[in-house]
């Protein structure tokens, strides 16, 4: 029921996630900071076994529920009685047993989505299942130009179509990273960091298409020689046997290092005392990894595989785009990044900081405030036996 039918002085919204990483927590607590709402996190995934985040104990102003069975979630629906229940994604057993829960009890639902038509093969017939399901689903908060077309694709209207989900935490890069450029001594020491490299940070899997990047560094390396900046992979994953080989056998020894999965404190001062970053992927919803180094002031080179290419990179202006597969066109551009003056670089930066200034989580909660607006307008529209069905199907499914 909505607050102002039932008594309630705040607008109750339930949330439902996998896990409250560093990313979540931000946009939460932004979320939680207007006081019209009153938000509870329903998070059903104890570990996140892509990311091994530090867990996040810090109070955002939400509350925080930890359901571990198909009971436990409907209780706590039950106990959080929300006017509005938001999922991230729509493709989690979770998420389908919620949104049955919604349809239920009369509540209206929004997903939040940064998913686009190229970040993976599409089959037909459950691009058809998604499209009836999404019926479910009042309004959408997405992540980008490529999202918002993709829900088109689905039927989700444009009317119903809000912005931004992908954001982070700008101030907490932007300030750590200033903070390291103060004091470069310490930071390198404590970091195990070169003097001058390119900084990639991402999960050691094919998508991301690291094999590539030490291909094109290793051509960029044999013509810019002693000058040449090393390289930087930060993350984990099963591809990092396989790269620590494939650099050792490109004669690159030290000029590619491996710092392992830094956690969010340090991170900033990792992007901070870079030169620029580089993400190579042949596939990615969006990266929020270039969100990071903007926020951090670098230049970012990024393949237009990625979804957020078309938002966050102006060609020539703090950035540059590639082709995923151009390993001569990426060595090319880390030559020009690297042969740029100081100045250059930092003009780059700082019209990366201007454009990302866009996406934080202050937009993120106006953005899904607007959406949950929207939903909650649109609660009387009854919602068809199809979309009922297909949604009951996908909520009586084991969990994978």
């Amino acid at each position: 029921m909505d607050a102002e039918k039932n008594g309630k002085s705040r607008r109750s919204v339930a949330f439902l996630l996998q896990r409250i990483g560093p990313y979540h927590h931000a946009r939460l607590k932004a979320l939680a900071a207007d006081r019209s709402l009153s938000v509870s996190a329903i998070e059903f995934r104890a570990k996140d076994e892509v990311y091994a985040w530090d867990s996040v104990k810090e109070d955002g102003g939400f509350a925080r529920l930890r359901p571990r069975s198909t009971l436990d979630l409907r209780r706590a629906l039950d106990e959080v009685r929300p006017d509005v229940v938001v999922c991230a994604g729509y493709s989690d057993p979770e998420v389908h047993r919620s949104a049955a829960w919604a349809l239920r009890s009369g509540t209206p639902l929004v997903t939040c989505s940064d998913s686009n038509y190229d970040d993976e093969p599409r089959n037909p017939a459950k691009e058809a299942v998604k499209k009836m399901m999404l019926k479910a689903f009042d309004a959408a908060l997405v992540a980008g130009s490529r999202a918002h077309d993709y829900m088109d694709t689905l039927g989700v209207g444009v009317d119903r179509r809000f912005w931004p989900w992908d954001v982070i935490d700008n101030a907490h890069f932007e300030s750590g990273a200033d903070a390291a450029r103060s004091a470069p001594g310490e930071v390198l020491e404590r970091l195990r960091l070169p003097e001058r490299y390119f900084i990639c940070v991402a999960r050691f899997v094919p998508k991301k298409n690291l094999c590539v990047l030490v291909e094109a560094y290793a051509r960029y390396a044999a013509v810019a020689g002693e000058s040449a900046w090393s390289l930087v992979l930060s993350g984990a994953g099963p591809l990092e046997d396989a790269l620590r080989a494939q650099a050792a056998e490109a004669g690159l020894g030290a000029r590619v290092c491996f710092p392992g999965f830094l956690q969010y404190p340090d991170l900033p001062a990792c992007y901070g005392l870079a030169g620029a970053l580089i993400l190579p992927s042949r596939s990615d919803q969006w990266g929020l990894v270039v969100n990071e180094a903007m926020a951090a002031g670098l230049p970012v080179v990024v393949s237009s595989q990625c979804g957020c290419a078309p938002d966050l990179v102006r060609e020539g202006e703090n950035g540059f785009t590639f082709e995923s597969r151009d390993v001569a066109g990426l060595a090319e551009l880390m030559g020009r990044i690297a042969g740029m003056r100081q100045e250059e670089r930092c003009a780059m930066g700082t019209r990366s900081r201007r454009i990302v200034a866009a996406y934080t989580p202050e937009a993120f909660a106006s953005g899904l405030k607007a959406a949950i607006s929207c939903a909650i307008a649109r609660r009387r529209r009854r919602k068809g036996p199809f979309t009922r069905a297909i949604v009951g199907a996908l909520a009586a499914r084991r969990d994978r």
